[in-house]
């Protein structure tokens, strides 16, 4: 297949769609769907915003349990520093 032909055969798909598309919104196909579209949109973003909200609030829980245990790990090799004698050693 030369270039010439795929060249053709690519103008003469996008026109069959231009044309498709022009019938449709003749006809009002299209008008509902756009208007879904926008509806479905509005959805998914309100959906990422629940998304990312959550995750961040799980995020600041866990580093905050984790503090929580560093401290308390901390404290406890504390304790047990100065619980060890120093003439068993």
């Amino acid at each position: 297949m030369s270039n010439k032909k795929l060249v053709l055969g690519i103008a003469a798909g996008v026109a069959a769609l231009a044309v498709v598309g022009v019938i449709c919104k003749r006809k009002g196909y299209l008008d509902g769907a756009c208007e879904k579209a926008e509806s479905l949109g509005n959805d998914l973003k309100d959906k990422y915003n629940n998304v990312k909200e959550s995750a961040r609030k799980k995020f600041d829980e866990v580093v905050h349990k984790g503090g929580e245990i560093a401290d308390r790990l901390k404290n406890k090799s504390e304790t047990a520093a100065k619980n060890i004698d120093p003439a068993t050693n």
